[in-house]
């Protein structure tokens, strides 16, 4: 039981280091592989907008001046993590 704890806490630690770093350097964590930018049409359906990348682009800048409400962040390692313990919820 110490072992899975001892591994949720280097887990957590590792994404804090590298969320840190995001903050640091924000160039470095906005790149094409990371955020898409997209439009909520009617029926709640997303639609991508493509976007030319380069790190002068000012997409940070965007972001923080974003309006509340309009931006939406979703975490693959977060999906997975739901989809896991509803998995679990329902084998029990």
């Amino acid at each position: 039981m110490k072992k899975k704890w001892l591994g949720i806490r280097v887990a957590a630690g590792l994404c804090a280091a590298l969320g840190w770093w995001g903050l640091l350097y924000p160039e470095l964590a906005l790149t094409p592989d990371t955020v898409k930018v997209s439009v909520e049409d009617e029926e709640g359906g997303y639609t991508e907008l493509p976007r030319e990348w380069s790190f002068d682009s000012g997409l940070y800048l965007d972001l923080l001046g974003a309006d509340q409400g309009s931006i939406t962040l979703r975490s693959r390692l977060l999906t997975e993590l739901k989809a896991l313990f509803q998995k679990n919820r329902n084998d029990s």
